[in-house]
């Protein structure tokens, strides 16, 4: 039974740390999509210039 416990608390870590590097990853990419936004409206407005 005991190993059952190890086994199923394992598994929850292992979702949880999943979960954490997930968020992280998705953070990330909205930075970089902001960035690339923001870049991109900076190239539209100069070319109007």
């Amino acid at each position: 039974m005991i190993y059952l416990t190890v086994a199923l608390v394992l598994l929850w870590l292992l979702v949880g740390g999943y979960l954490v590097f997930m968020l992280n990853r998705q953070r990330s990419l909205e930075r970089e999509l902001r960035t690339l936004q923001e870049e991109f409206q900076d190239r539209v407005s100069s070319d109007q210039a």
